[in-house]
């Protein structure tokens, strides 16, 4: 059979204007990069730009990527610029269970669904849907992992003020004063006096993160659209990934076991029940630190061996061949070897912004 790249478009679910997510996009297209030319032929255009397309592009695959939840996004569009492109078609939604209910939408659209949450995943029925969780990208969150260098953050947490965060954060608020605590993200209340309204960029959040200790994994608690069957989340979202990469230990609220599928407990990540752990913990950071570095540096080597975009792409692909959507055309090596830690840049020591 003679070999070639496989043809791929990575698009987007909804207008850019409205997705605060387009970076997962670029991630996702860039793991396909990853495969090597040989592999895959990328090309990355946004949904506005291809519907409204006039050209057609013979293609092997359209993998939208974003949520379903948008009622003026036009997804059946998207059905029509695959059959011009003579494409199969997938989506990879990141947004279940918390839109499950929205679901619906893709029911005779999609040749395939990825859902980044397993449970979510076996609620499809007759839309034909794999796990396929997301990643971290090496280009954008790893960080060069300086085993002798003091962190001047204790524990960090970066994230959107939902309420289940609110209340843990409270809970641990005397603890908390009494470390080097540093909390940014939107909305959270004025009693957390080391919380601070500011949002960060990726560069930063990973150069931030490399700077801590611990950095705090505390997952969302806000169901958009999902009373049907008020579904609950199981896979740990990216930011477990990314931070694995950006060399600190997290900190795992436990809210689902799935997450040891990804890392070992104790080793590569630590799962926390509450504010005693948390305490046990913190203060075995100040006895030890050399220990907690060692669990970042397992949890690195872990997330660039398994959890990578390249990776998610190979097993996204080895889905759709799988069932006959794409021809196969592509030929991976039979061992996949870490990416060169020469991709890693050094974290530069930023100064906190102020409140």
């Amino acid at each position: 059979m003679t070999r070639r790249p496989l043809s791929v478009i990575v698009t987007g679910t909804v207008e850019d204007k409205l997705n605060s997510n387009v970076a997962i996009r670029r991630y996702i297209a860039q793991g396909f990069r990853d495969l090597g030319h040989e592999c895959a032929d990328v090309h990355e255009i946004s949904y506005g730009a291809l519907i409204r397309s006039t050209l057609v592009r013979e293609a092997d695959l359209i993998l939208a990527v974003g949520g379903v939840a948008v009622d003026g996004s036009d997804l059946s569009a998207l059905r029509r610029a695959a059959d011009r492109s003579r494409a199969a078609l997938a989506f990879w939604v990141h947004d279940d269970p918390y839109e499950f209910d929205y679901a619906f939408r893709l029911r005779g659209l999609a040749d395939l669904v990825f859902n980044t949450d397993r449970w979510a995943t076996a609620h499809y029925n007759d839309t034909p849907a794999v796990h396929l969780p997301l990643a971290g990208c090496q280009h954008t969150h790893l960080r060069h992992l300086n085993l002798q260098v003091q962190r001047d953050i204790g524990l960090f947490f970066c994230g959107y003020a939902y309420e289940n965060r609110i209340n843990f954060l409270r809970k641990a608020s005397n603890l908390l004063r009494c470390h080097r605590t540093y909390v940014c993200g939107a909305k959270w209340p004025s009693d957390l006096p080391f919380a601070h309204n500011e949002r960060m960029l990726p560069d930063l959040f990973a150069d931030t993160a490399g700077r801590a200790l611990f950095t705090l994994n505390i997952g969302r608690d806000l169901n958009i659209a999902n009373a049907r069957f008020n579904l609950v989340p199981s896979t740990p979202g990216p930011r477990t990934f990314e931070v694995a990469m950006m060399g600190a230990a997290q900190l795992y609220l436990v809210d689902s076991l799935e997450i040891l599928d990804y890392f070992e407990n104790g080793s590569e990540i630590v799962l926390i029940d509450g504010v005693q752990d948390l305490k046990a913990w913190l203060e075995r950071g100040l006895d030890d630190p050399a220990a907690i570095l060692a669990i970042a540096g397992r949890a690195q080597e872990r997330a660039l061996s398994e959890h990578t975009y390249r990776h998610r792409a190979e097993a996204a692909i080895c889905h759709l061949r799988a069932r006959g959507l794409v021809p196969d055309v592509v030929s991976f090596p039979s061992e996949q070897v870490p990416l060169s830690r020469s991709l890693m840049k050094p974290a530069s020591i930023l100064p906190m912004a102020a409140e």
